[in-house]
């Protein structure tokens, strides 16, 4: 295999998506779309990693989705749960 940093990251990401599917408060187009987009990423990345020839395009946003993740991951958790009953 031959790993480089785009690899690498796509792995995270899908990986950190996987994660976040089945975080608690989550809706369930969310978790679906987590699913489907870490699967995505983390095989992707894989697939990359075992070609010896070819030339790969990686979307910059396999930098961006883990911090994204995570930061919407806490808003759900602890502000945006969406239930304005206060009580």
């Amino acid at each position: 295999m031959q790993w480089s940093a785009y690899e690498i990251f796509s792995v995270i990401s899908g990986l950190i998506l996987l994660g976040v599917a089945f975080a608690p408060g989550l809706s369930f187009k969310d978790r679906v779309y987590a699913l489907l987009g870490g699967a995505f990423f983390t095989g992707y990345g894989f697939y990359v990693a075992n070609q010896t020839t070819g030339t790969y395009e990686f979307p910059v946003y396999i930098f961006v989705i883990p911090g994204v993740a995570v930061l919407y991951l806490l808003y759900r958790l602890f502000g945006g749960s969406g239930d304005s009953s206060a009580d």
